[in-house]
């Protein structure tokens, strides 16, 4: 029997990401699914009374993108605070002013928070410290979260409301910054110190609202798909709330923060008693694993690097976490239960650590086909390549941020190191999957600025860092649809236009194979779709029509 489509497109250019069917005219859609692509009269044979069908008037569409690696409700809640980000504020006078207004509108005793601020971009090139929020807001404690996500500034009423005080010493894999001359703490709190703060917890509600916010951003950027690489227990709840009352947008992938860091709280023991394991879920939230956390950031000089930043002093190579003797045995547990694994690791020595680690579980059980995950991989060495290859771990990495913190990179590792940042070319030399990502709220999360930079390896600011890791057009595509989908084990149903798979599509402004390189950043997602059903819509293209 003829299945007859709810949904036709004809007349498109369309890229499927499909290798045995590359390019269609046509696509045609039944209960959220495709059931065809092809030319235009293929897909009208299917038409019923009550089909929908969009000319597409040879426009570019694609699947829908799949983001590796962001925080959806993180980044939700960070709409509801004030924006810092550089193309807000351009200097710390324009975010004491916004700190100031904040605080003429606070009730007594409420905290003022924010995000965003990115010392390299900000006009004074400079940190933000307690004394700088001190003049805007006195009377109320502050803090402002770096764009990176691990380094925070707080004020003194902040450090004295947490009961932070001039004789608190440092936690273990966390740093009070003290100034260098009088030697009192400046209001920075790095990595762990960031937990400190006695930061009020944000309701369920506030958590709802922000992640309807995100994902209408999801929508516009075409991301269809997102893992969450920090899932607690109120996350998971947003997202089984908004599903069952028909307002989740997007389809999340969660990874469940496993143990206590940055403030977040860790499920690892919990998750393992109830028996939860890797692919429980259904096709709009499914279950992925766990994650850990073992560095910082190279944009906060935080990430456990082998060799000093440059002009650093010899102690200047960041903070590890965790030592492989600490580490190994819990993600051992979470593999041997049948959940999966992603941890972050950015420098060398974390990255051996992470590689070290999962080459002791499988000792003793078969990892290799489990899919776990490196998160970021920023500057792995040869030997973690082939060591990574022959565990078949995926490098989840942050191209980027070589686009939007590109410049702080080749500040802070130089123009050596910069040559195997986020080095995709390796990755698919050493036959590696590496699927993209932003790591939003971290750098804005439009996957054609990541995939600009994987082509290009440039910066927002026009310079070039390296000529080496460049990779074509076709492989930056995949690691944002189908390497990204088979780090989920769906690479037959999301990330790909075929039959069979999920109608998540995108109608673009342009066909990244045709337009010149330099255009990729700036290509528009113009329609979005999930399950075949819009979810965003900015183009001109003619309204659906029925019969």
């Amino acid at each position: 029997m003829v299945e007859v489509a709810d949904l036709i497109f004809i007349n498109g250019n369309v890229i499927t990401m499909d290798e045995t069917v590359p390019r269609a005219e046509a696509i045609a859609v039944r209960d959220g699914r495709v059931i065809f692509t092809g030319d235009s009269e293929g897909a009208l044979a299917l038409k019923g009374d009550a089909t929908e069908v969009v000319d597409l008037e040879g426009k570019t569409t694609m699947p829908g993108f799949i983001e590796s690696h962001i925080h959806p409700t993180l980044y939700g809640l960070n709409l509801l605070e004030l924006d810092c980000r550089p193309a807000n504020m351009e200097s710390i006078t324009d975010i004491l002013e916004a700190v100031s207004e904040a605080s003429e509108k606070a009730e007594e005793g409420e905290w003022i928070q924010g995000w965003g601020w990115d010392d390299s971009k900000l006009l004074e090139r400079r940190n933000l410290t307690r004394w700088d929020l001190d003049k805007a807001a006195p009377d109320h404690p502050v803090i402002l979260k770096r764009t990176c996500g691990h380094m925070a500034v707080v004020n003194s009423k902040a450090l004295e409301v947490s009961g932070i005080t001039e004789s608190t010493e440092s936690p273990k894999g966390g740093h009070l910054e003290r100034d260098k001359e009088t030697g009192k703490l400046t209001g920075l709190l790095q990595e762990k110190a960031q937990g400190m703060a006695a930061v009020p917890e944000y309701g369920f509600d506030d958590m709802v609202e922000g992640m309807k916010l995100a994902q209408k951003d999801f929508a516009k950027w075409g991301i269809t798909t997102v893992h969450d690489m920090s899932n607690q227990k109120h996350d998971l709840q947003v997202y089984q709330y908004m599903l069952e009352n028909n307002e989740l947008n997007v389809r999340v992938r969660p990874w469940m923060w496993a143990i206590d860091q940055n403030g977040w709280t860790g499920s690892l023991d919990e998750v393992l008693k109830v028996g939860l394991r890797s692919g429980f879920g259904n096709d709009m939230i499914r279950i992925q694993g766990t994650k850990f956390m073992l560095d910082g950031s190279v944009g906060g000089r935080t990430a456990a690097v082998a060799e000093p930043y440059e002009g650093g002093d010899k102690d200047s190579t960041g903070i590890l976490y965790n030592t492989v003797e600490e580490i190994a045995p819990l993600m051992k547990k979470s593999l041997e239960d049948g959940l999966r694994v992603a941890i972050h690791g950015i420098g060398e020595r974390a990255i051996e650590v992470a590689v070290k680690s999962f080459e002791l579980a499988n000792e003793t059980l078969d990892i290799t086909k489990m899919r776990n995950r490196i998160e970021h991989v920023g500057l792995p060495t040869d030997d973690h390549l082939e060591r990574m290859k022959k565990l078949e771990l995926i490098a989840a990495s942050s191209i980027g941020f070589l686009y939007h913190i590109g410049d702080s990179y080749l500040k802070n590792l130089g123009p050596e190191r910069i040559k195997r940042a986020y080095p995709h070319k390796s990755f698919k030399e050493y036959g590696i999957k590496a699927p993209g990502n932003s790591d939003l709220p971290v750098t804005n999360g439009n996957p054609w600025t990541g995939i600009y930079t994987a082509v290009t390896r440039k910066t927002i600011s026009g310079q070039v860092l390296d000529e080496v890791q460049n990779i074509s057009v076709e492989d930056a595509l995949k690691a944002y649809t189908n390497d990204a989908a088979y780090s989920s084990f769906e690479e037959d149903s999301i990330g790909v236009l075929k039959p069979d798979a999920k109608a998540d599509i995108i109608v673009v402004s342009g066909d990244p194979f045709e337009v010149d390189v330099e255009e990729l950043k700036d290509i528009k997602v113009e329609q979005t779709f999930i399950n075949g059903k819009q979810v965003f819509s900015k183009s001109k293209i003619p309204e659906m029509t029925k019969g």
